[in-house]
This record gives structure tokens, sequence and C-alpha cells, in this order.
């Protein structure tokens, strides 16, 4: 494996069985969930469709402390809405798809976030790591299918999360790997290709067959470029130092792909010392 796409195949952990909802008080704007949730026009009957957890054998709820914030656009107006638990609901296989957001007050039915292909979304972290201060805004680099009070559409969409354990946890099952380091980067070069990212993250994930990547945004390259890569950590070779403080770390790459074979090496500059 040389490089994510936009949405790569990833699988998620079975590890817990469904779970009752949690009560919250958290609170939405009244303005938009009016807009949102109307009274929907349907004949008698449909107030009993099936939530979507209710399709799947397999149910894993994320309880969030306290709750987050999901964004998203709908006929040109800007949504901000609130939830205390997400449910990911899985095929017997293990994959993921759908996420279903529930708990918020005011909201008569589920937020569904759909997941069509067989390929997850890489959930792209929106500011880098600096010190203690941890990233908290997860997106996607394309527009994702959801479904708000029964009307299924596509959006752009990302999820403020309230603190980093819980961020971790989402990026977690999408990527189907642990989430074993993180570290803001200044910028990234390789002797190949030159610029690959400014103002980003290096994510180290380890799946569960124990292999380990790294896997960064590179949003400096040209548009078909411009995507995730992942480089397994078995294809780096030598590691240098920085010798002064303010100077990158250079990763010597083995050739194992034609990505790896492009770059040569990957040199990157830390926004801090302690990653």
């Amino acid at each position: 494996m040389s490089q994510f796409s936009n949405q790569d195949t990833h699988e998620c952990d079975s590890s817990s069985s469904r779970r009752e909802s949690t009560v919250s008080a958290s609170t939405v704007s009244s303005v938009s969930t009016s807009i949102l949730y109307q009274s929907p026009l349907t004949s008698p009957g449909s107030g009993s469709r099936k939530q979507s957890w209710q399709l799947y054998d397999d149910v894993v709820r994320l309880n969030l402390n306290p709750f987050m914030t999901v964004y998203f656009v709908k006929n040109g107006q800007l949504f901000k809405l609130r939830y205390t638990h997400i449910d990911l609901c899985k095929e017997p296989t293990g994959a993921l798809k759908c996420l279903e957001l529930g708990g918020g007050v005011g909201q008569q039915t589920p937020f569904v976030h759909t997941f069509l292909q067989t390929r997850l979304p890489v959930p792209h972290l929106e500011h880098p790591k600096q010190s203690s201060e941890y990233p908290l805004r997860v997106s996607f680099l394309e527009h994702q299918t959801v479904q708000a009070a029964h009307v299924v559409f596509t959006t752009q969409l990302s999820y403020k999360f309230e603190n980093w354990e819980d961020c971790v946890q989402f990026q977690e099952n999408l990527l189907a790997s642990k989430l074993i380091f993180i570290a803001g980067m200044a910028e990234a070069k390789s002797k190949g290709r030159g610029e690959e990212c400014i103002s980003q993250n290096l994510r180290i994930l380890r799946a569960q067959n124990g292999k380990r990547v790294m896997l960064f945004f590179a949003n400096s390259q040209r548009h078909e470029l411009k995507r995730y890569v992942s480089i397994p950590l078995n294809c780096v070779g030598n590691v240098k130092p920085p010798k002064k403080p303010g100077r990158p770390v250079v990763m010597e790459l083995q050739p194992n792909f034609e990505i790896l074979t492009q770059m040569r090496n990957l040199s990157i500059l830390f926004l801090d010392d302690d990653g």
C-alpha cells in the first residue's frame, strides 16, 4: 500500500454491543432545528420507519463527553446541531455502513451519515496539533451522504468534538486502526516531489494486524496528487534526527512502491519538539 485515496478501505472493530441511549441536556439552535425538522407531509404510518441502527446486528455506541457538534449545509443554509452519542452501525463482516447521531434536544429524527461505497473516507483534521493543543474538528475531503428529517442529500460535513479522547475514538473507528502518534508539521518535503505539505498533521496508525503506517495530507501537491499519503513504517530506512533545534527530521524511504520511488526521502519540520 503506497497511498490513501480520498476515500480509503477500512473496517471497524466490533468490540461493543448495542447500548441504551443517553439522556442529555445539550441544546441546539431552535431556529435551525425548526427549519430542518419541519413536520413532514407524509402518509400515515411513516413515523414507524425503523431507525438505521435497527437494520444492523452490530452497533457500537460512542457516548460523547459531553457532546459533539455537526456542521453541514442544506439549501444554502449552514446548520450546527449538537448530539450526545454516535451509533456506529456495521454489517456482520465488520464493515462500517453508517453513523447515526442521537441525543439532540428538539430533534425528531436522528442524523445519519451513510457510507455508500466500500471505501470509507479518511477523517481529516482541520488544524495541526501544536504543543498541548489538539485538533478537535474533523472534516472530509469529499461531499458526504447524510439523512436528516428523512431527507437524503450530499453535503460538506464536519464534526467538532469537545475533547481529544472522543475525537480519537471517532478517527480510530473510521480508520480501523489505533492512533499511536500525532504531531503537527510546519512543512514536509521530499527529494523527488518537492514540497509535500504545510500546516498538516502526521499520524501513525497501527492496524489490527499490527502493521504501522504514517499518514499525512499532501496539500502542497497539484490537483490529482493533493491527497492522503500513507507510508508503511517498514519502508522507512535511515532516520536522521536534527542536529540543531528548528531543523527537520530526514527519513530515507525504501523504493517499495511507486510513490516512495518518486519521493526518495521525506524531510519533516515539526511545529514543536515534543511532537
